[in-house]
């Protein structure tokens, strides 16, 4: 309590003279200055032209606290417009209630040169001059703790509030305050293009914010009107406020009915040209009714862009040098929904319980197109957790910057596309990321797309997927358009995927592939490490994987259980090497399952190479350990060592097992003449001695 006291007292100092200003009246000092008659006038009622209260004994509250003559007099006069308190009498009445509508509050005459702040004051929130008295003199003084945006003018009711939001904030920047409130969470405000110079918070309690939707534009081929919001806030480089958007929601208005093909986004902040400390914090903020659809064919907008430069977003929040959302959601909206980009990788950007749904308000069950969240050349120390994105046709989140970390999220649901893909357009290269914990479900294409190195994927788990994991080539970046678009022609490499669970693969496809591995040659691979491949849980009928692990041009290191895959559990294409150590091999009986397939495959001296491994189910007739097809192998390609477990049987391919190639040949001792020799030959199928090979043959005879 003593700590609570003394952070009181610093805060009531800061209220009392901010930069020299004259003295605030806060609520709290106001009412600790009235001793027991400021208590009773927190609970005062309305009697007449002037607010009093009696204590029981039947003694007036001024009489009682102040004990009589030469104390003054402690009612309040009722006035019910501004412009009867500025026809007070000052002498005569001090305090005084005002009654207007949705600007109530106590106003205390007090003496002083208020011109400034009067001048500041242009909507009459907080400071009031009175008629006869000149500003330098006095000035009427709410008595407050917080600034409430209704003081202003701002009526709530649907109606344009843009004026009365720019006094407030005007004026809460002036007091040095730098925050505003609303206290009634059923209020609605419009706000049309408010452009936000300096540092703020807005805090609207549970109010929303309405977009202004109408026909801003013709469209440039059929001249017919587009419609979309205008801008709610938005801010230039030039001043790059830090700005915090606390518990609202903010409604674009659109509707489906009209033809949504242009638009500028609903808040729009930028940071400065060169890192400084920008932030935007958004906490228990809603976005619904977005109308944001910038096409660059007939949308009639001078200069519509692309993804990458930032122009088709209901948020964008552009070269900042932080952004931190908490408990938001983002709904019905049909553009892409939060866009953070930096052109210099300076964004440090938290995202923390965020949900995000393409779902129509006027019609759930329907959905909107494009994505929740593009995340564009921000710091590598970024980070998602915890959020849960919903109902989606394209994907649900395209995070296209080197580094950053999504721990314990929900992908469900994307019809058409990627649940969460660092390779957006398949056409960029970024690495350095860390997905965990993660749970994607009912996703028609890539659980997690990539095309990067340095990639982490562990704990995850995907249900009704297509393909889980997927590691890209071929794409070719963009440098002319930033360095930070770089090409990818290069190997990946350091990439691990570890203990997921793949529950079920998408009906609806046919590609199921668990981990698939995609490169487009031999010098330019890709360098994957897979640990604890499955379990071994059997998937149902029609959405089983056809493959557990599927590469090209990879160079493969394995370890842990694998049992998925109704064609074969690994399957290696191009120029590849696998290293499988301390497996377990289940393919499932009555599937015609191969442990390894071989197809296409080049494979030089011990590229197969397996350690104390072990098979745990039986093959079914005609399946094989190696099944191969037209392949180009060494004969010392494939090494099966200290794996007594694992049979290696092939249709085609040369196995070495313990460092060795073995082959025997037996006779009969009986049917063999007293003294004569034995010349026999040992054939070991698929062995091709040439001259510099050194074969050992190791002779054991038995006469019994």
């Amino acid at each position: 309590m003593t700590e609570r006291r003394e952070m009181d007292e610093i805060q009531e100092n800061k209220e009392v003279n901010l930069g020299g200003n004259r003295p605030l009246l806060t609520r709290r000092a106001m009412l600790s200055s009235l001793g027991i008659a400021g208590a009773a006038m927190a609970a005062v009622s309305v009697v007449g032209g002037t607010l009093g209260t009696t204590f029981a004994a039947g003694g007036s509250v001024s009489g009682d606290v102040y004990g009589g003559e030469g104390h003054g007099n402690a009612s309040i006069r009722n006035v019910a417009s501004r412009t009867a308190l500025k026809a007070l009498n000052t002498v005569a009445t001090t305090l005084a209630f005002l009654g207007e509508s949705g600007r109530e509050g106590i106003f205390r005459w007090t003496a002083g040169d208020y011109s400034a702040l009067i001048a500041a004051d242009t909507a009459e929130g907080i400071f009031i001059k009175a008629d006869a008295i000149a500003a330098a003199t006095g000035a009427w003084v709410r008595i407050y703790d917080e600034i409430d945006v209704c003081w202003f003018g701002a009526a709530g009711d649907g109606s344009n509030t843009t004026t009365a939001f720019a006094a407030a904030i005007s004026l809460s920047q002036f007091l040095g305050l730098n925050r505003i409130v609303c206290r009634n969470s059923t209020k609605q405000f419009k706000i049309v293009e408010l452009q936000i110079t300096d540092d703020i918070e807005i805090n609207l309690g549970g109010a929303t914010i309405l977009g202004d939707f109408g026909a801003w534009g013709a469209h440039s081929v059929d001249a017919a009107p587009i419609y979309w919001t205008r801008n709610v806030f938005y801010s230039v480089a030039a001043d790059a406020p830090s700005v915090t958007l606390k518990n609202m929601t903010i409604n674009g208005q659109s509707s489906p009915a009209y033809r949504m093909t242009g638009g500028t986004p609903l808040i729009d902040f930028r940071g400065p040209a060169s890192p400084a400390n920008s932030k935007v914090i958004m906490n228990n903020v809603v976005l619904t009714r977005g109308s944001n659809r910038c096409y660059t064919s007939g949308s009639g907008i001078a200069a519509p862009t692309l993804l990458l430069e930032a122009r088709n977003m209901e948020i964008l929040l552009y070269n900042l040098d932080h952004v931190w959302m908490d408990d938001c959601t983002l709904r019905s909206s049909p553009g892409e929904m939060v866009q953070v980009q930096s052109d210099d990788a300076r964004t440090v950007l938290k995202i923390n319980r965020l949900y995000a749904t393409k779902a129509r308000d006027n019609n759930p069950s329907t959905k909107w197109s494009s994505s929740a969240l593009n995340v564009i050349n921000c710091h590598p120390s970024s980070e998602m957790r915890n959020s849960h994105f919903y109902f989606f046709t394209k994907g649900a989140v395209n995070w296209e910057s080197d580094g950053g970390l999504i721990d314990s999220c929900v992908f469900d649901y994307v019809d058409d596309s990627n649940g969460l893909d660092f390779n957006e357009a398949s056409s960029y290269r970024f690495d350095n990321h860390t997905v965990r914990n993660c749970y994607f479900r009912n996703i028609s294409n890539v659980g997690i797309r990539t095309s990067g190195s340095n990639e982490l994927f562990e704990n995850n788990t995907f249900e009704d997927v297509n393909l889980p994991i997927r590691f890209e080539a071929g794409v070719l970046g963009n440098p002319a358009r930033g360095a930070w678009l770089k090409t990818n022609q290069v190997p990946l490499v350091n990439n691990t995927v570890r203990n997921n669970n793949v529950i079920s693969c998408n009906a609806s496809h046919t590609g199921k592939q668990e981990i698939s591995a995609l490169r487009i040659s031999s010098s330019i691979f890709i360098e994957l490490r897979v640990e604890g491949g499955s379990v071994i849980d059997r998937q149902p009928l029609s959405k089983k994987s056809l493959f557990g692990i599927w590469g090209k041009h990879v160079r493969l290191s394995l370890s842990g259980c694998f049992g998925n895959g109704t064609t074969a559990l690994v399957y290696l294409t191009g120029t590849a090497t696998c290293f499988a150590r301390d497996c377990l091999l289940a393919p499932e009986a009555g599937e015609s399952v191969h442990v390894f397939e071989f197809d296409n495959l080049t494979v030089g001296a011990r590229g197969i190479m397996l350690d104390n491994c072990s098979r745990i189910t039986e093959l079914d007739a005609g399946s094989y350990d190696f099944r191969t097809a037209t392949v180009t192998f060494d004969r010392n390609s494939i090494h099966v060592n200290n794996s007594p477990g694992f049979a290696g049987t092939s249709n085609n391919a040369i196995v070495n097992r313990d460092e060795r190639l073995k082959g025997s040949k037996a006779y009969d001792p009986s049917s063999l003449a007293s003294g004569a020799s034995v010349s026999t030959t040992v054939t070991v199928p698929g062995c091709r001695a040439t001259d510099a090979d050194a074969v050992l043959v190791s002779a054991s005879v038995s006469t019994a």
